[in-house]
């Protein structure tokens, strides 16, 4: 998909995920907008993956899936995906964070977590969610990396001659 709103769907949906056995999820629609936020453990990599198909279809439209992370547990998410005919790009936590947060705020991954869940409450309610939403550091890290990709990579896309 080379941008949420040029799906052949009405509704195109980014799924971006924080990954890990704690994964951070954040939903945007082909506006950009965060539609829903939030974190899910998983209890070893056998519940990682039967719980991935639902993962997928928690909200109808997912047209792309954006990982951040690598290893083991990013391949899992990745494979999963590839199965339900998503596409998927992976990014690292450096990526992101070095457009999204200033160096004071990165110079930990504990202090960039911090400054996420800040950020991420004040774009939840900017696209209208819930005042009372709470975010951990994984929905927190996935709700500022969907709008990083949302903004540095499907922005630029459409964009380009």
């Amino acid at each position: 998909m080379e941008n949420l709103e040029s799906s052949s769907s009405s509704k195109s949906v980014l799924l971006a995920i924080d990954v890990g056995m704690k994964a951070g999820l954040a939903w945007f629609d082909g506006k950009g907008m965060l539609i829903r936020a939030r974190s899910t453990r998983f209890a070893n990599r056998t519940m990682l993956k039967r719980a991935l198909p639902s993962i997928w279809e928690e909200i109808s439209g997912v047209s792309q899936v954006v990982l951040e992370g690598q290893g083991d547990i990013a391949d899992i998410f990745k494979k999963s995906a590839m199965r339900f005919s998503l596409p998927v790009q992976q990014f690292s936590a450096e990526e992101w964070r070095k457009d999204m947060l200033l160096v004071r705020e990165r110079r930990t991954g504990h202090q960039a977590k911090a400054i996420a869940e800040t950020l991420a409450l004040k774009i939840a309610r900017e696209c209208g969610n819930s005042p009372k939403c709470v975010y951990d550091d994984d929905a927190a890290e996935a709700v500022l990396f969907g709008l990083w990709y949302v903004t540095y990579h499907i922005d630029r896309e459409k964009n380009t001659p």
